[in-house]
């Protein structure tokens, strides 16, 4: 899902500004996310990140500043089931690799 619709669906949900920042070259990066928001006066700031697995893009959400910092996708047991579940399904069938099977989401 792009960021932008993940950005709009969360704001929906949370009632709140939701702002997207990017750990890689794009900008504007996590902590200039959060000292933007901090500077339009938001004081709890949270980080929601939607990196799959622990490391350097993920430290780079960790060290922005949010007051809250959610754990790594691929930390969560339903993460790991889901995965376990395609790989499941992909096994079953014959090998095949067309953009219909490279698209499928839960």
């Amino acid at each position: 899902m792009r960021p932008e619709v993940m950005v709009g669906l969360l704001g929906r949900r949370l009632g709140r500004p939701v702002v997207a920042g990017h750990p890689c070259a794009n900008a504007p990066s996590p902590a200039e996310t959060v000292r933007s928001l901090r500077a339009a006066g938001h004081r709890r700031v949270a980080v929601a990140r939607r990196l799959m697995a622990p490391g350097h893009f993920a430290r780079r959400a960790q060290e922005a500043g949010g007051r809250f910092v959610s754990a790594p996708l691929g930390a969560h047991p339903d993460v790991a089931r889901l995965v376990l579940k395609r790989y499941d399904e992909a096994s079953a069938e014959p090998a095949r690799c067309t953009a219909d099977a490279a698209t499928r989401t839960a």
